[in-house]
């Protein structure tokens, strides 16, 4: 089995093969922490059985990411691989082409039985209790919004330069602008100020 894992994070990425392995040495498996470099694999390899894809890659939205994907590997098993999300956005996921959700916050128990059931090839989706609509006091474009770009809006609302939130997180000016063009197309705004004024805007709403 050809596998391709899609994820920023050098240590999720060496967990989840390390369980992958644990169950069979006849894999194949690519590590690609950003998707300009998975890109290339797809272009470059053949066909990939099972594609383990986040959703906060700090150069890629999920959507193209996804056309992307059906393009070079079209028979591909694609995984949601990410922290949990409301079952409303992973089912936009699936409606985009995923096949499968596996939450990064599973329970060792739930990850492992997860893992059997991919390498399978078969469909995996957590129980239903783990699946439905997160209650949260966020709005819908606020639930689009991954942990970094949430960061990111409360270091913007602080009135940090890019290169200041940059230097702050660890990242590239270039992610941070790519991070941010998504933050206005989630929230629907159009520039920093509005950006900062719907997240003051928020922050008020929820300590009142």
């Amino acid at each position: 089995m050809k596998i391709l894992i899609i994820d920023s994070q050098f240590f999720t990425r060496a967990g989840l093969i390390h369980l992958c392995t644990s169950y069979t040495s006849e894999l194949s498996i690519f590590e690609a922490p950003t998707f300009d470099l998975a890109s290339e694999y797809l272009q470059h390899s053949s066909q990939y059985n099972l594609i383990f894809l986040d959703v906060d890659l700090p150069d890629a939205e999920l959507r193209p990411a996804l056309a992307q994907i059906k393009h070079y590997a079209p028979t591909a098993h694609v995984v949601l691989f990410c922290w949990s999300r409301p079952m409303t956005e992973v089912r936009q996921a699936m409606t985009a082409g995923v096949r499968s959700y596996l939450p990064k916050d599973s329970s060792a128990d739930e990850a492992k039985h997860a893992v059997r059931i991919l390498l399978r090839n078969d469909r995996y989706v957590p129980d239903d209790a783990k699946t439905t609509d997160i209650p949260t006091r966020h709005n819908q474009a606020e639930n689009f919004l991954s942990p970094r770009q949430l960061e990111i809006m409360q270091l913007l609302a602080q009135g940090l330069s890019n290169k200041e939130i940059a230097t702050i997180l660890g990242i590239t000016e270039g992610t941070i602008r790519v991070h941010l063009s998504a933050i206005f197309k989630a929230i629907k705004v159009s520039n920093r100020t509005e950006a900062t004024l719907w997240y003051l805007l928020r922050q008020k709403r929820l300590v009142s």
